[in-house]
């Protein structure tokens, strides 16, 4: 069965990529366009994982991550950060609001099937 993985950005643009490398790649995707869709579609579709942009309008990732880990059903589903911020402390500081793993953006399309590969084998999916 195909690792179910919601995809949570403002940027159509990137929701559509996303959507289309990791759906050739046998991955079962759906999108949302902000934070308040994104938890929506998380309650009826259950991602395995989750990737999130940082900074969108109506919810940011920040608070999309801090909502979900306070959802007892949901907490310990991993998530991936999107984000064009690039320094250390950014990444420290999504680390410390709950994400798993950290990507920047632009990104190659190998190394995010690189990082689901991973967080797949750690969380045993």
């Amino acid at each position: 069965m195909a690792m179910r993985v919601l995809v949570v950005d403002d940027e159509e643009d990137y929701r559509l990529i996303i959507k289309d490398v990791l759906g050739g790649a046998g991955y079962d995707v759906r999108t949302a366009e902000h934070g308040e869709a994104g938890l929506e579609v998380a309650k009826e579709f259950s991602p395995e994982v989750i990737l999130v942009d940082w900074m969108m309008p109506r919810m940011d990732g920040e608070t999309f991550v801090q909502t979900l880990r306070r959802d007892a059903s949901k907490r310990d589903i991993p998530i991936i950060m999107l984000t064009v911020k690039q320094t250390a402390e950014d990444e420290l500081e999504a680390l410390h609001f709950g994400v798993d793993d950290f990507i920047i953006k632009p990104f190659q399309a190998e190394d995010l099937l690189a990082r689901l590969r991973a967080l797949a084998r750690r969380s045993g999916s």
